[in-house]
């Protein structure tokens, strides 16, 4: 009687600021496979096509490494475009990202991964980001509803 292998998910990103829409996305991806493996950006990577983030790698590294949902998490920076390379580097099936690219940005950031039939995608997350939780403590601030000690 043998064993079937675990299928691996990979997920990479930036996870700042780690909320529940991130949460939900670790489930729907971790849903296509038995196992999640997740992957961190640098904060200089990040800073090239985004805001840097607010988190450290170190902080942002040990909030994905306490959620239930991973299983495993890569604990140098990952490249910020996935590659077959980097899949079979880490053990994975497939990568997993949501729709919330246009099908031009799927194509650039992950063709190969599509061409070799190793990309799955799952519904954003709506309603929660980790820039909509900066918004939301700046209108707070001025509002002076949220007092913080400067």
């Amino acid at each position: 009687m043998s064993e079937k292998a675990p299928v691996w998910v990979y997920v990479d990103g930036v996870f700042d600021l780690f909320h529940p829409g991130h949460v939900a996305f670790f489930a729907k991806a971790r849903a296509f496979g038995d196992r999640l493996v997740v992957g961190l950006h640098s904060d200089e990577e990040v800073a090239t096509y985004k805001p840097a983030p607010i988190m450290s790698f170190a902080e942002r590294l040990a909030m994905v490494e306490a959620c239930r949902l991973v299983d495993r998490v890569v604990i140098e920076p990952v490249p910020l475009r996935c590659t077959l390379a980097q899949l079979d580097k880490v053990g994975a099936h497939f990568v997993c990202h949501a729709d919330d690219m246009s099908p031009e940005q799927m194509e650039a950031w992950y063709g190969p991964l599509v061409a070799a039939g190793r990309l799955r995608v799952v519904p954003y997350t709506a309603g929660v980001a980790s820039r909509g939780i900066v918004e939301r403590v700046a209108d707070r601030l001025k509002a002076g509803t949220l007092r913080v000690k400067l």
